[in-house]
């Protein structure tokens, strides 16, 4: 899948725009699942644990869409771009 910094209406691809608002739409699901939390109203869907497993992959999956945004922001690049600069996981373990 190509990422582009083209605006949304110009382009099929995904932009850096998508991956903002998809950071921003996790972010509220984990505040959603948090409230829940609070007021204890989630034992009829799920225990406790899955309820703070959930919200603990929801955590990590902002972090990690947020920094992305964070990274292709600073870097005036697109993540096609990036993905043409590196190897994926064939550097991986080699270290």
């Amino acid at each position: 899948m190509k990422v582009t910094n083209e605006n949304n209406t110009d382009t099929p691809l995904l932009t850096n725009g998508d991956l903002a608002i998809a950071a921003y739409a996790i972010s509220q699901c984990f505040n959603a699942y948090l409230e829940s939390y609070e007021r204890e109203d989630f034992t009829e869907e799920m225990t406790k644990d899955q309820m703070e497993s959930s919200m603990e992959q929801l955590r990590m999956s902002f972090t990690k869409f947020d920094s992305l945004v964070k990274v292709l922001n600073e870097s005036g690049k697109d993540a096609s771009e990036l993905d043409q600069t590196t190897d994926g996981d064939a550097d991986e373990g080699q270290h």
